[in-house]
């Protein structure tokens, strides 16, 4: 009898010792490999419209750290209406042509965790669209059902005058280029 209570203990103690490995290997695995947060660069686009006015050009180039910058704000904005799921703590877009790449860091509830979310890039008129195509943990797909955002949009004309209006955009393999029409007999209140 005393025999079997010992076998039945070690049993027992053998599941706890694998159940707390496994808890640990999976703790291990979601946790982030990068440290980042959600704080983001501002995109000065009042330079770049009086170089387009001195140049007398229509067109305005961002680069992919721009619209990275601009990424990110857009996702503060996103989190603040929308109930994810989960805390994203911090971020890094990464653009490379209609495509873009966040690495994010977040909790769910107490557990850390780091993932790389892919998003499709779109453009209608003066709004880019932020389409969430997938999302990986450490080359792990997590399927859509259990985590998928909703589009994430940025409006381009909220960082502009009103004399400006976009007419298209354009997807660079180093950033965006739009091209713009122009209201030139208001263009001295931009010198104010």
């Amino acid at each position: 009898m005393v025999r079997r209570k010992k076998r039945i203990g070690r049993v027992l103690l053998g599941i706890i010792v694998l159940l707390l490995v496994v808890i640990g290997a999976a703790l291990w695995f979601v946790y982030p490999t990068q440290s980042l947060d959600m704080r983001y660069r501002s995109v000065d686009f009042k330079d770049k419209l009086m170089t387009m006015v001195t140049n007398r050009d229509t067109r305005m180039l961002l680069s992919t750290e721009e619209v990275g910058e601009l990424s990110k704000k857009n996702m503060v904005k996103y989190m603040n209406t929308h109930d994810l799921g989960v805390d994203i703590t911090g971020a890094d877009f990464v653009m490379n042509g209609t495509r873009m790449t966040a690495n994010m860091n977040g909790k769910w509830g107490i557990v850390p965790f780091g993932a790389v979310l892919r998003f499709q890039m779109s453009a209608e008129g003066s709004y880019l669209h932020l389409t969430h195509e997938s999302t990986t943990i450490r080359g792990v797909d997590i399927p859509l059902h259990l985590f998928q955002l909703d589009p994430i949009q940025i409006s381009l004309k909220d960082y502009l005058p009103d004399l400006v209006t976009v007419k298209n955009v354009k997807f660079l393999s180093d950033g965006l280029e739009l091209n713009f029409t122009m209201d030139w007999m208001s263009i001295p209140s931009l010198f104010k």
